[in-house]
């Protein structure tokens, strides 16, 4: 899907791993909870025919996000994590280790969209996979792989790990899943928020990532910058690289302590 108002020529913002120096005496919007409320901001931010933004993560350390519907306890169910800090997103799926990964997110504007949610959940999936082959990787999606395929033996779709869960539009190598992602709609906009997994973690060394796979060792910032440059290929349009401002760093930490931060939310399954 390709948003209905693009056309050659057309500027989208692309928002940049946060470059502000934090000595660690100040709240980050690259900390766990700073980096889900910059999506909320940016979801928030959207109205009318607003242009599309794509912005690219940095986490300040390794983190487990639960998804939305998941039980604090279960986090019991995955030891490896234990030294890792926590926050609950607000999408939904199964909990991300977010250490050796790209995390990227994109919001459009709903008057922009062409199309059903899906149809943007596969064009970026799309995207991703191209990308991937411009490095030398081969991923496919889930729905796509013949039923000889090999399949992760411990993939269930309960699994309290979000790569070990399986669903139609998930990119997949070797059987292991290696992109996954998420949606959050209103009624001005769709956020669409996921993780690449680069290599394994310590902290989660069950799930393999493309370097483990494959041999292919991409660095996170050419990997992202591709994506990145395909993307506004795919959608008719160019990027202004456009960092989070003054003003929008200060509401996205103001949203993390009135909610990602906060015991409530993270407790409240």
């Amino acid at each position: 899907m390709v948003p209905s108002s693009s056309r050659t020529g057309e500027t989208g913002r692309l928002i940049p791993p946060d470059e502000g120096a934090h000595d660690g005496s100040q709240p980050s919007v690259e900390s766990p909870d700073g980096n889900m409320a910059v999506d909320q901001l940016l979801l928030q931010s959207i109205e009318g025919a607003s242009p599309p933004v794509l912005r690219f993560y940095r986490w300040n350390e390794p983190t487990l996000s639960l998804g939305y519907f998941q039980s604090l306890a279960d986090r019991q169910l995955h030891s490896d994590s234990g030294p890792c800090a926590i926050v609950r997103r607000a999408t939904g799926g199964g909990a991300i280790l977010h250490h050796h990964e790209i995390t990227y997110s994109v919001a459009v504007a709903a008057k922009n969209l062409a199309g059903p949610a899906l149809d943007l959940y596969r064009q970026i999936h799309q995207v991703w996979i191209e990308t991937l082959a411009d490095f030398g990787v081969s991923a496919r999606v889930y729905r796509e792989l013949p039923e000889s395929c090999p399949a992760e033996s411990a993939a269930t779709p309960e699994s309290f790990l979000c790569f070990q869960r399986r669903t139609d539009e998930d990119l997949i190598i070797s059987g292991y899943k290696i992109l996954g992602s998420a949606q959050r709609k209103t009624r001005h906009g769709i956020l669409q928020h996921g993780s690449l997994l680069l290599k394994s973690s310590r902290f989660a060394p069950q799930l393999p990532g493309i370097r483990e796979l494959t041999g292919a060792d991409i660095h996170a910032a050419a990997l992202s910058k591709r994506f990145a440059r395909r993307l506004a290929a795919a959608w008719s349009l160019r990027w202004q690289t456009e960092p989070l401002s003054v003003a929008e760093r200060d509401d996205a930490l103001a949203i993390a302590e009135q909610k990602f931060r906060a015991d409530r939310w993270l407790r409240r399954r």
